[in-house]
């Protein structure tokens, strides 16, 4: 009986990696012979990183670059073959500020940019960039400043690409110092959210990156003035393009002035990595995350990999830290049980700490039940 391993990260817990190898213990307790394969996911957010390492041969890069507020800072991402993944979290990402330094007003993906730049010099011709958990709502003009672009407002003077400068951008000269269709851009994320409006970058996330009612109002007009002047002076309408305002609306600049492609994390990173066939090889797969809920069902890891346990006939189980899905909407996943570290934990700080000791232990439940 071949087991496949193929689970999220528990966020704020434990990696991916770390969730197969406890998982494994615990089966490996009550079927020693077990023929366990680990399969590390991430749906283009953070960690996405750690599971392209785990499954592909690279080389990691380290740049001196900018934080979210133009702070110097060394970072890095990885390059196998010709291509490069760079995690923009590690780089204009909201766990670098402060709380009390939050304010996407005042923040830019610029240091992500120079991370891109880097790749590029060194003769990469696709970028892979995993959106998620950005400190920042600029549009991505921080990365296309990075890239050669500039932004002037009416009196021809430059702006700092930050998004308080979104509503004073009068022109845009793009100007990148590589022919852009030389090189092939990937968006990855995991939201459909649009540039602006109700669904959109400032009103769904601004504030969990330390922006004021105020404040949001401010960056989603200058969202719309955005997306009005490049339909104006490029002929390109991005207001209605489902992805585009994650990660503070990047896809915004990436796909004007770049011809980036938007596409899943979970479906790229899954045929990257061969997720597929790996499936297909297996009696039985388990997936997991930290939660499971009602954003489960919209492209993350367990949903995309229940969706290929659908297509290939195979049997799935789900381990997470807690759920709050209704049977119903378990059974629309096609997991067949699901074992939850707070059926066993006393509180929520118990199953942060002591993750791995309860997923041994699901991990012999299962063993014991489901083998």
């Amino acid at each position: 009986m071949k087991i496949l391993i193929a689970p999220d990260k528990f966020k704020g817990s434990l990696s991916a990696k770390e969730v197969c190898m406890a998982i494994a213990r615990g089966i490996r307790k009550i079927k020693p012979e077990a023929n366990i394969a680990f399969h590390p996911m991430a749906d283009g957010g953070d960690g996405s990183l750690q599971a392209i390492s785990d499954h592909l041969k690279v080389h990691p890069q380290k740049v001196i670059t900018q934080d979210p507020l133009g702070r110097e800072l060394e970072a890095g991402y990885l390059i196998s073959g010709d291509k490069a993944f760079v995690e923009m979290a590690r780089v204009s990402g909201l766990v670098l500020l402060e709380e009390k330094e939050r304010n996407p007003l005042y923040t830019s993906t610029f240091g992500t940019g120079l991370l891109i730049k880097d790749a590029i010099l060194k003769g990469c011709k696709e970028i892979f960039l995993f959106l998620g958990g950005s400190a920042t709502n600029d549009a991505g003009i921080g990365i296309a400043a990075a890239l050669g672009c500039q932004f002037f407002d009416r009196q021809k003077v430059l702006l700092p690409p930050v998004g308080k400068s979104l509503a004073d951008i009068h022109s845009i000269e793009v100007r990148p110092f590589f022919k852009p269709d030389s090189i092939q851009f990937t968006l990855l994320c995991d939201v459909a959210n649009l540039l602006y409006g109700p669904n959109g970058a400032a009103h769904v996330y601004a504030k969990q990156k330390g922006a004021s009612d105020h404040e949001i109002e401010e960056l989603d007009l200058g969202l719309r003035h955005f997306a009005a002047l490049i339909n104006q002076q490029f002929q390109l309408d991005i207001s209605q393009i489902e992805g585009v305002g994650a990660a503070g609306g990047i896809g915004a600049s990436m796909l004007s002035f770049f011809n980036a492609d938007l596409k899943s994390g979970f479906s790229v990173l899954s045929e990257l990595t061969g997720l597929s066939q790996k499936i297909l090889k297996a009696d039985q797969v388990i997936t997991g995350e930290g939660k499971l809920d009602a954003q489960s069902l919209e492209g993350k890891v367990v949903q995309g990999v229940a969706s290929l346990c659908k297509r290939h006939q195979k049997r799935l189980t789900a381990f997470v830290g807690g759920y709050a899905l209704k049977q119903h909407q378990i059974e629309q996943l096609n997991i067949q049980k699901v074992y939850a570290i707070s059926d066993m934990a006393g509180n929520l700080q118990d199953a942060m700490i002591h993750g791995v000791v309860y997923l041994e232990k699901l991990g012999e439940q299962y063993a014991e039940e489901m083998l």
